[in-house]
């Protein structure tokens, strides 16, 4: 007899997030494979791959300042992009708790308390509204059950802001400055993990970071699924703003 399982894989079978072939599970093991993490060397501040260590690079500048260690489980490419994309738009929020558990793995040899506290970029509540979810909330949930831990809401929206993909460097830091404030009566810790799917110059999670410092954390770890690894001409294009 089929079970309630069995009819719900027959009238929804899973799709591989990647390639999108049927085979009964959120990421193919090709997929997994094919997914190009980040190992050696990286830039602390915004964990950009490097030929050596290094504490702030040319990419993040003196903006992330405020962030302590940047931990990106992976590049940003092709499978990883599309898994992202269903995350965040296809209504794939079963994702994050693989995917968190998978960044949780990358960043467990980088924290120094034994509890922090793990909390997320969040979305404004319009968005989340549209949305159904926030995926950074659920991915940041995916890396607390990983760590034995709870995620707990530390920031919340001060405003909706346009969607960062579009602008430019300057513009980037503009469009989140102020955008975030502290939530009154939240758990607080020396060390706070900030968890999100993506970063690219970093604007978001440096201001998130100086909110939370603002506040007395002292020692701020950005988590993410994937760093977006600039070429020197896109990286002086975000310089230029």
């Amino acid at each position: 007899m089929l079970n309630l399982n069995n009819i719900i894989e027959l009238l929804f079978p899973v799709r591989c997030a990647g390639c999108g072939e049927y085979l009964r599970r959120p990421i193919c093991p090709r997929c997994n494979a094919a997914i190009r993490r980040v190992s050696g060397h990286t830039c602390s501040r915004c964990g950009k791959p490097t030929a050596y260590p290094v504490d702030g690079c040319l990419q993040c500048g003196a903006h992330m300042k405020t962030v302590d260690r940047a931990v990106a489980m992976a590049v940003y490419e092709e499978p990883l992009r599309s898994v992202i994309h269903k995350l965040k738009y296809g209504n794939g929020w079963r994702l994050a708790a693989p995917l968190g558990a998978m960044a949780a793995a990358s960043l467990a040899p980088h924290l120094l308390s034994e509890r922090p506290v793990v909390t997320f970029v969040p979305m404004h509540f319009r968005k989340r509204r549209e949305r159904g979810y926030d995926h950074a909330e659920k991915l940041a949930a995916g890396v607390a059950r990983a760590l034995g831990l709870e995620a707990v809401p530390l920031l919340q929206r001060a405003r909706p802001s346009p969607a960062q993909a579009s602008l430019g460097y300057a513009e980037r830091r503009l469009n989140v400055r102020g955008a975030f404030k502290p939530r009154p009566a939240a758990e607080r810790s020396w060390e706070v993990v900030v968890v999100d799917d993506v970063l690219t110059t970093g604007s978001t999670m440096a201001e998130c970071a100086a909110v939370l410092k603002t506040g007395g954390v002292r020692r701020v770890v950005a988590c993410v699924l994937a760093r977006d690894v600039l070429d020197t001409g896109q990286a002086a294009r975000y310089r230029a703003g």
